[in-house]
């Protein structure tokens, strides 16, 4: 391998085992139910798009949540992005909001330019907890008391796949006298070994003000990991392309179909908790005595398995304009292993699975192509789209749902001399427990504003990234 091959994969290696330790910290309370909040795992372009998946081939970026989409890439791609988060929370006349900010996904994409099988490897966020919560009330007994609450920690996911490409061509008529060499369907197929691991740690702690009484805390450390399968397949027709006497291209449109299924997984848990009587000492905690204690390895439990389904079209035009419309959903069903989890991951009897979902929309516009007197915001591509999200989470009966609308900017890095490109993105979204549909309003709901900074790198042509050389 060249030298310049072996400081890159060295570089990329180095980062993605930083992602392993520096998880999403998502501040919400809604967190502390489960295994935490899922975290976006999308690449820049899927959130500019409200979180598309299935159907979306884009051959400068990678997309880790469809494995078959691998193979639509043009040559060797490395990405990672960084986001910042901004949370509202209200419940009643109480109101707070806080400022947090991670590194996202990280992936990998190795492929020989005009090849047609590409591996993928690579690390998301997967779920994520981080909450601080404190209520304070009074008891006739006992006087003031203050019930606190904290947790920190998730799941991560890495993964490595291959996909494999197969194309048919055809002549196209571009006029009387002559025809076009073009593709006119393909069909790519993808595969992925997920393992899912991280750990959690939650405390609540009873602190009663009279020093007379002493206080309670309860501690509880989780460690997760799991084994699963992601299968993707997308397929591509050309509906109509068309072409003038002189082959100059006037327009073309593309209908893509996408679909992913995850198998259902064991969860194996090693699961830790404690219940303490503590008092609080020259502002030092100390243990007075244990009531509880537990210490199981290996606990077992079952993840649900996990599809998404969706469409595109592409229609390019006359001058370089291309629009894309797509849709996507996705569906994971947790009350199907709701009986199977041997101990409390929910952590509250409130508190109770649910079926997950989210139903995205999105589209993207890339302007005329202005030459290579334009700007870079002429050669650019516009984003945008909608997500409705269902958590996996019920409490009290009602379901924690959302939405987001996003919108971004992909710009190329033409001083790179190859299809690297940086996305810029922002999101407004709203969370909360729904009844019917609609968000309660009694209840504590999160306004999220979120910024999102990525870039997509690929080699230079003369320079090809893990492909040796022929000459020195």
């Amino acid at each position: 391998m060249h030298y310049y091959n072996r400081i890159v994969f060295l570089l990329i290696t180095v980062i993605l085992s930083f992602q392993s330790q520096a998880q999403d910290n998502e501040p919400s309370p809604w967190s502390r139910f489960g295994l935490g909040l899922n975290t976006p795992v999308y690449s820049s372009l899927q959130s500019m798009m409200g979180g598309v998946s299935s159907p979306l081939i884009n051959s400068g970026v990678i997309n880790p949540d469809q494995p078959a989409s691998a193979a639509g890439a043009t040559t060797t791609l490395f990405q990672t992005s960084v986001n910042s988060s901004s949370n509202n929370m209200t419940d009643g006349d109480s109101t707070a909001t806080i400022t947090s900010g991670a590194i996202g996904a990280m992936g990998l994409v190795i492929k020989k330019p005009g090849g047609k099988t590409a591996l993928m490897m690579g690390m998301t966020p997967n779920t994520a907890k981080g909450y601080n919560i404190t209520r304070t009330f009074e008891n006739e007994t006992l006087g003031e008391i203050a019930e606190r609450y904290t947790g920190y920690g998730g799941t991560a996911r890495s993964y490595l796949g291959m996909a494999r490409a197969f194309h048919r061509k055809t002549w196209l008529d571009a006029s009387s006298s002559d025809s076009v060499y073009v593709t006119r369907n393909s069909l790519y197929l993808g595969a992925q070994l997920n393992y899912l691991f991280g750990e959690v740690i939650q405390t609540s702690r009873l602190d009663i003000q009279d020093i007379t009484f002493l206080d309670n805390r309860t501690s509880t450390i989780m460690r997760h990991r799991s084994l699963a399968g992601l299968f993707g397949v997308q397929a591509t027709q050309l509906l109509y392309a068309k072409y003038d006497g002189e082959k100059n291209f006037q327009g073309a449109m593309t209908l893509a179909l996408g679909g992913t299924y995850s198998t259902e997984a064991h969860l194996y848990t090693d699961y830790v908790r404690i219940v303490e009587t503590v008092q609080l000492l020259s502002n030092v905690e100390t243990p007075v005595d244990t009531t509880y204690f537990a210490d199981i390895t290996d606990s077992p439990s079952r993840l649900p398995s996990k599809w998404t389904a969706g469409g595109a079209l592409t229609i390019d035009m006359k001058g370089g304009m291309k629009l894309v419309l797509a849709a996507d959903l996705m569906r994971e069903d947790w009350t199907s292993v709701a009986d199977d989890f041997s101990v409390d991951i929910l952590g509250s009897e409130s508190a109770s699975w649910a079926a997950a979902s989210r139903t995205s929309f999105g589209l993207s516009l890339k302007p005329k192509n202005g030459g290579s007197s334009a700007g870079a915001l002429t050669r650019s591509t516009y984003s945008a789209g909608f997500e409705i999200n269902e958590y996996p989470i019920a409490y009290d009966g009602n379901q924690l749902a959302g939405w987001r609308a996003a919108a971004g900017v992909s710009i190329p890095l033409e001083g790179s001399s190859s299809k690297s490109s940086l996305h810029l993105g922002i999101d407004y979204g709203k969370r909360g427990l729904v009844d019917n549909g609609t968000i309660l309003e009694n209840s504590l709901n999160e306004n999220i504003f979120n910024v999102q900074v990525g870039f997509s790198l690929s080699p230079f042509f003369k320079n090809l990234w893990l492909t040796p050389r022929l000459y020195d």
